[in-house]
């Protein structure tokens, strides 16, 4: 088994960092999470794809609320590995926007 763990940089305040474990080509569990530094908080995790409790889902953070938590129908892991890595990186500045709005309520 091999642990592959990566960051993408969007910028200075918005990471995209990247958790998954193979096994002879196979996706064995996965962590997709963007993580936004904000002024008033530090760093955050905002979004975050993964296979804890398993299953593949997305579980959206929301300020002073529980975690909202959305199943992912793939096929395998790997299929999941790539549509979480996909979909933060098309969105991630509106998954951010949508996050701060949240706060200013």
């Amino acid at each position: 088994m091999r642990l592959v763990a990566f960051n993408y940089i969007f910028d200075k305040e918005n990471i995209l960092r990247i958790r998954f474990e193979l096994d002879r080509g196979q996706v064995l569990s996965f962590v997709v999470q963007l993580e936004c530094f904000l002024e008033e908080s530090g760093w955050l995790p905002i979004v975050r794809y993964d296979t804890a409790h398993g299953f593949a889902h997305r579980d959206t953070m929301r300020p002073n609320e529980e975690t909202e938590k959305t199943e992912v129908a793939v096929r395998s892991y790997k299929e999941g590995l790539n549509y979480a890595i996909s979909d933060i990186k098309a969105n991630w500045q509106s998954y951010r926007w949508r996050y701060e709005e949240w706060q200013k309520k």
